[in-house]
C-alpha cells in the first residue's frame, strides 16, 4: 500500500515537472502575441517610410521618423490637452465621487431603499454609451460655444466617468465597518471629518485605483474628442486620426505618434501598478 502511494506521489511529481514548463512556455507565447502589435509600432518607428511599406524582419533604425514627427509643433498642443483632460478630469471626478459614494455607503435618507435607487441609476449610466447622445451633446456644445473651449470636453468627461468612479468606490467604503462610523459620530465627528479623517484613509488604495483608469480611460478615448472638439481643443488621439487622414497612409509617422502617445501611459502604468493591481484586487474581492 506504501508503495502504491509513494508511485502516486512520483507520478504526481513528475507531472508537475512537465506541466509547469509548458505552461510558462504557453503563458510567454499569449503574452508575446498581445504584445506584438505594440513592439511592430514601436519597431516601425525606427524604418523610413519605404521600410515600413516593405517590412522585413532585419533593416537599419533611423531616427528621421521620430525626428519629424517631434518637430511637428502641433503634436505638442494636442499634447498639452491631453494632459490638461486627464489631469483635470481625474481629480474633479475624485472630488465629486467621493463624497457621493460616501453618502451611498453610509447616508440615511427617508426611505430605506433611495440609496440603493441612486447607487442602481449610477451603475444604469455607465451603460449608457457615448453615442448615444452624442446628436444632444454636439447641439449643445454648438449652441453655446463649447467646442473651441477645452472646459466643454472636460465636463463631457466628467459626466461619463463620475458614474465609474462612484461605482467602484462605493463597494471600498461599504467594505469600512459601520461600528467606527457610529464610533466617531457619537464623540462628536461631523459627516465631513468622518469621511476625511477615517474613511478616506481606510480605502486610499480604492481612490488611487480609480484616479488611476480614469487617466488611463480619458487618454485614451477618442470618440468624444473627435466628435466635440476642434483644431485648438482636441486631444492626442484626435492628432493621430487627422494627421493619417490629412497627410495619406504613411506607417512610419503614424507608428511613432503613436510610440509617442503610448509611452506615457506605459511609464505611469508602471510606476503605479503595485497601487493598481492591488486596489482592482480588493475591489473585486469586496464585490
Amino acid at each position: 500500500m506504501h508503495g502504491d502511494l509513494a508511485k502516486k506521489q512520483k507520478i504526481y511529481r513528475l507531472k508537475r515537472r512537465i506541466r509547469t514548463p509548458i505552461l510558462t512556455i504557453v503563458i510567454f507565447g499569449i503574452a508575446i502575441l498581445y504584445f506584438s502589435p505594440i513592439l511592430y509600432m514601436f519597431l516601425t518607428s525606427f524604418k523610413t517610410e519605404y521600410q515600413a511599406v516593405s517590412p522585413k524582419l532585419f533593416f537599419k533604425p533611423t531616427l528621421v521618423t521620430l525626428g519629424n514627427v517631434l518637430s511637428d509643433k502641433n503634436m505638442f498642443g494636442y499634447l498639452r490637452n491631453s494632459l490638461f483632460q486627464v489631469f483635470f478630469t481625474t481629480f474633479f471626478c475624485l472630488l465629486l465621487a467621493i463624497p457621493a459614494s460616501f453618502a451611498l455607503a453610509f447616508g440615511k435618507f427617508r426611505k430605506k431603499t433611495t440609496n440603493e435607487k441612486i447607487y442602481v441609476w449610477f451603475i444604469t449610466t455607465i451603460l449608457l454609451p457615448p453615442v448615444a447622445v452624442i446628436i444632444p451633446l454636439y447641439t449643445w456644445f454648438q449652441r453655446f460655444n463649447l467646442i473651441q473651449s477645452p472646459f466643454g470636453l472636460l465636463i463631457a468627461y466628467i459626466g461619463f466617468h463620475v458614474p465609474i468612479v462612484v461605482w467602484m468606490l462605493h463597494s471600498f467604503f461599504s467594505d469600512v465597518p459601520l461600528s467606527i462610523i457610529e464610533a466617531a459620530q457619537i464623540d462628536g465627528c461631523s459627516r465631513f471629518r468622518q469621511m476625511t479623517s477615517i474613511a478616506i484613509p481606510l480605502i486610499r488604495t480604492g481612490i488611487v485605483s480609480a484616479g488611476l483608469l480614469v487617466a488611463v480611460f480619458v487618454w485614451n478615448e477618442f470618440f468624444l474628442g473627435f466628435n466635440l472638439t476642434g483644431n485648438s481643443t482636441a486631444t492626442l488621439p484626435v492628432y493621430m486620426a487627422r494627421f493619417r487622414e490629412q497627410q495619406g497612409m504613411f506607417v512610419a509617422q503614424l507608428s511613432a505618434s503613436s510610440t509617442i502617445a503610448v509611452l506615457p501611459a506605459v511609464i505611469f502604468g508602471w510606476m503605479t501598478q503595485k497601487s493598481l493591481v492591488k486596489g482592482l484586487t480588493l475591489g473585486a474581492v469586496k464585490g
